[in-house]
């Protein structure tokens, strides 16, 4: 056990005797055997620290391909999608966005979170065959760009057609990831949605926004793939314009592609839900998980896959 008082971190066995106090540790686990923390087992070691925010963190340390053995079958289920190239350009995928994102997180004291913020890692116990192949037999390589590995954006399913990185992240284009690419995400039980969100379950969101009651919903302007990208939330208290994934987060939408918006008001004439339809599930950027599946199952190699989604890349092995 770990527990943190003024600065110090306290190290106690199950029992809650005492083992070591101090700043920081690095735990190794016995030869044939694996660390846990919280009841999963890791492979690698552990490190305890006060990090350079001052934060209390546990990092798990190992070595990128035993990573992605703890990675992949969580961002694209082998044994749901039990097909090799689809596995395979999924794999390439998460490693080249974990080596594009080393260092990222430096201040913090690791490299990449756990969970969807940079990808879902659940150590040893979400380990499985066919991923595991995956892994081995694409050991080292990665996709590039210009000799660059690319940042290797990936979502569940794009709707049919993948989305630009500028619109949706609201950054610089990149050559790479300015959409359009077509997708036979048909299959994916994603690829059309409705919702029904009362304003009360998002007005947590709006209020950040500092614009009151919700009075009206105005779209403003859609991508070249037909996202809408920008949105103008009228209040009470006045209005506010969101950009790109912004607009998905403050109404807890599937995605930004929306092909009907209602809303229904109460008497006093503000919105008290909103009734939206859409297509796809995540920001549609890069690589369609659900897309790939299809592509791996007409047979397509998954270097294939990967240039489809990514245009204009080339595969290197680094290692």
């Amino acid at each position: 056990m770990a527990r943190v008082s003024q600065g110090k971190i306290y190290l106690s066995d199950s029992s809650g005797r005492m083992l070591a106090s101090g700043s920081g540790f690095r735990l190794q686990p016995r030869s044939g055997r694996l660390l846990k923390l919280d009841g999963v087992s890791y492979r690698g070691a552990l490190e305890v620290f006060i990090n350079p925010v001052k934060k209390p963190v546990i990092v798990n340390d190992l070595d990128l391909e035993t990573y992605l053995r703890g990675v992949v079958p969580n961002e694209l289920s082998p044994t749901a999608y039990p097909h090799l190239q689809a596995i395979k350009a999924q794999t390439v995928a998460a490693r080249t966005f974990a080596l594009s994102n080393l260092g990222l997180n430096a201040r913090k004291g690791f490299d990449l979170y756990s969970d969807s913020r940079s990808q879902t890692y659940r150590g040893r116990r979400s380990e499985q065959t066919l991923s595991d192949r995956a892994v081995k037999e694409t050991r080292g390589m990665v996709a590039v760009y210009r000799k660059k590995p690319i940042v290797a954006f990936y979502s569940s399913t794009c709707g049919g057609l993948t989305a630009s990185y500028h619109d949706m992240f609201q950054r610089p284009e990149i050559s790479y990831l300015r959409g359009g690419a077509k997708c036979p995400d048909q299959d994916s039980p994603h690829r059309n949605w409705k919702s029904r969100i009362s304003v009360t379950d998002v007005q947590q969101a709006l209020d950040r926004l500092g614009i009151g009651r919700l009075k009206k919903l105005v779209p403003m302007r859609k991508s070249r793939q037909g996202r809408i990208v920008e949105m103008k939330f009228v209040g009470s208290k006045g209005e506010k314009v969101l950009k790109g994934l912004k607009i998905r987060s403050a109404l807890k939408l599937r995605s930004n592609w929306i092909t009907d918006l209602n809303t229904r008001k109460n008497k006093s004439k503000y919105i008290r839900e909103i009734r939206a339809e859409g297509r796809g599930w995540g920001h549609g950027v890069g690589l369609c998980q659900m897309g790939t599946v299809k592509l791996a199952e007409r047979g397509w190699k998954f270097e294939r896959i990967l240039k489809h989604y990514y245009s204009g890349i080339e595969m290197d092995r680094r290692w």
